[in-house]
């Protein structure tokens, strides 16, 4: 399960965010390396949006710890809130692709 050689590895995500005013944005990108936090591990992770409705969001957070999947693999939970842009921020909640 759980080792320090097991930090050495990073997820790709892709995904849209809640629809605001109208419309939505695609996320996509990599995680850091993973980073130790109790008995599990983290990644950070930070981008922009895409370009939709003339402007982009930021955004820079922190993975859920790993969730284990039944073969062997796992993914992290990935949930925040953008920076405004426009006047509006948008929400996202999604799962990165899996890493061994």
């Amino acid at each position: 399960m759980y080792s320090k050689t097991s930090l050495n590895h990073v997820h790709s995500y892709l995904y849209l965010t809640s629809v605001e005013e109208q419309h939505n944005h695609t996320m996509a990108g990599t995680t850091s390396l993973g980073i130790a936090q109790g008995v599990s591990h983290v990644h950070c992770f930070k981008g922009s949006t895409s370009r939709d409705k003339g402007h982009v969001h930021y955004y820079s957070d922190m993975t859920g710890p790993a969730v284990y999947l039944a073969d062997g693999s796992h993914v992290h939970c990935q949930r925040g809130v953008t920076a405004i842009a426009q006047y509006h921020v948008h929400s996202y909640c999604s799962s990165d692709y899996p890493s061994f």
